[in-house]
């Protein structure tokens, strides 16, 4: 089993700004299928997080007057890439968190370099890798649709639309 975050960390953390709206927010967790944005400042310091739960609260308000700083838990929960990921997985346990945000710290700046989720720390458990890459998590998109096909629709229409699907992501 891995253990040091930076091996088992999903980089390319996914963000919004302070000044983001409630709807702009949920567009972004929508969009990219994931559960929690790091909130960061104007310097690009992580500043807190943004939770699909923390969001929800704000279901029926209007969403364009809410910003992201109204809604976030300003109690950030970080851990430097070079963090064992046991100390990473107690934190998580004792503050009772889902997800820890990897920073990257030089003087007074925490710039969020990847994040770890519980849901990473199951993978691990069940003996998977680390994060699948993204090649992996399309390749998996794609076998669920084909999986799904309707019955009676021929499969060699769905495998090439799913063919097509991919070389629309890899730009091929």
């Amino acid at each position: 089993m891995r253990e040091i975050i930076r091996e088992v960390m999903h980089r390319g953390v996914v963000t919004c700004k302070v000044d983001a709206r409630a709807d702009q927010i949920a567009r972004i967790m929508l969009d990219n299928d994931v559960s929690a944005l790091v909130v960061i400042d104007e310097h690009i310091d992580a500043c807190g997080v943004v939770t699909k739960t923390d969001l929800i609260g704000c279901y029926g308000k209007d969403l364009s007057a809410i910003m992201a700083e109204d809604i976030m838990s300003p109690r950030l929960s970080t851990v430097s890439p070079d963090t064992p990921v046991p100390q990473a997985v107690r934190q998580m346990l004792d503050r009772k968190i889902h997800q820890l945000v990897i920073v990257s710290q030089g003087g007074s700046h925490r710039r969020p370099v990847g994040i770890f989720t519980s849901g990473d720390a199951v993978s691990l458990m069940a003996g998977e890798p680390g994060p699948r890459t993204d090649a992996e998590v399309r390749c998996s998109d794609c076998i669920r649709r084909l999986l799904s096909v309707a019955e009676g629709e021929e499969a060699t229409t769905s495998t090439e639309s799913v063919d097509k699907n991919v070389r629309s992501h890899d730009g091929n």
